[in-house]
């Protein structure tokens, strides 16, 4: 009897000490991302702006290179820098992980590949700098179901493929989608190592900028809406496994570098991801999303990667030519009951519940006005 009572009093204590120790997580959580938060301000009063989404000029530009350099041994990427640099790599020295940002040659971050080094074991005493290790500063406790790594599809050291951090916390771009964050670039000269503009302008056929762009960062001045008024940074899951891409701020793809705000907070609709090329059915290495290809006429099932049980429902984008995951976006989503982590562009962080007025075509709804920063109808607060 007196067992029976016990057992009964742990389970009715157990979910309050479960909602007791989630609430910690989720200040901790918050709390991160108000440190990236000062990070953005701090870089923002030293350069007059916020830094670039992306440093290179060029989507997915990381394949040409020049040789004419040297700023340091070793081609450097042609369109000002490498396609994986983002605007995280270049905050690192601002909470407090140096030793990472000079792994990566920070500031110019000229990281080479294996077949550029000038040794082998230079390689892999450059790469053992960031190998293996997380970025503490930018994970959210709440999401502990899966690690804090990404094992990167392609080798760079003869041990083949490298672990490198994921993070909670990624950037706005603008539009609904990644080619509207690139519509500027000439379709008919090719998807990639074509120079994109940092924002497209103004105007009543796009009115949907977002704070994140290519090669060069917005002013506080560019954001008409107001700093309290515009979203620069929210939460995103780390995916289902270390393969999975989502989170891995390495690619010009929603999901790793990139969120829109197509959908509300936690939505059930699927974020469209690039699913990775050469995979089948189901393939372990598949650190996109696979859907039902339109390769061949053959029909493959959903990827591993989509749990919409577990908040990460995902479908593959289109997959032709040199456009993968053109049509891709992602949104923003956490492991707190009800919505997610917000960071403004004036420092603050905010709890935005996942019922916020949303709208997928104009004039869109509050959470989307959010997102952009001169869009004609700044909103206030939810």
């Amino acid at each position: 009897m007196v067992i029976a009572i016990i057992a009964t009093l742990i389970g009715l204590l157990l979910p309050a000490v479960q909602s007791v120790r989630e609430s910690a997580r989720r200040t901790s959580c918050a709390n991160n991302l108000r440190q990236v938060g000062i990070a953005l301000g701090g870089h923002e009063s030293a350069a007059g702006a916020f830094p670039p989404g992306i440093f290179a000029s060029a989507w997915r530009s990381g394949a040409t290179e020049d040789s004419s350099s040297t700023k340091l041994t070793g081609p450097v990427a042609k369109f000002d820098f490498y396609w994986w640099t983002y605007f995280l790599h270049d905050l690192l020295p601002r909470v407090e992980e140096q030793a990472y940002f000079d792994g990566l040659r920070g500031p110019l971050f000229r990281t080479l590949t294996l077949e550029h080094e000038p040794s082998l074991e230079q390689a892999e005493s450059d790469y053992s700098r960031v190998n293996n290790v997380s970025i503490k500063p930018f994970l959210c406790p709440s999401d502990g179901a899966v690690g804090e790594l990404w094992q990167t599809p392609v080798s760079f050291v003869a041990a083949g493929r490298v672990r490198l951090a994921k993070s909670n916390y990624l950037g706005f771009f603008s539009g609904t989608s990644v080619q509207e964050s690139i519509s500027l670039i000439d379709p008919s000269k090719g998807w990639i190592n074509q120079p994109v503009r940092p924002l497209p302008p103004r105007s009543t056929a796009f009115d949907r900028r977002a704070v994140f762009g290519f090669n060069q960062g917005t002013t506080s001045q560019a954001i008409k809406d107001g700093l309290a008024n515009t979203m620069a940074v929210a939460e995103y899951l780390r995916g289902v496994s270390e393969r999975d891409g989502r989170g891995a701020f390495w690619y010009n793809d929603a999901g790793m570098q990139m969120l829109h705000a197509t959908t509300a907070p936690n939505a059930t609709t699927a974020d469209r991801l690039h699913q990775a090329r050469g995979s089948t059915e189901n393939d372990p290495r598949d650190w996109g999303c696979y859907a039902e290809t339109r390769r061949g006429g053959a029909v493959l099932t959903l990827s591993l990667n989509n749990q919409p049980a577990n908040n990460l429902p995902c479908e593959g984008g289109r997959e032709t030519d040199d456009k993968v995951g053109i049509d891709a976006f992602a949104a923003t989503r956490s492991r707190h009951r009800g919505g997610v982590n917000v960071l403004f562009c004036d420092g603050r962080t905010q709890f935005i519940d996942d019922s916020i007025q949303s709208g997928i075509t104009s004039p869109y709804g509050v959470w989307q006005r959010l997102a952009w920063i001169d869009d004609g109808l700044p909103v206030e607060q939810p």
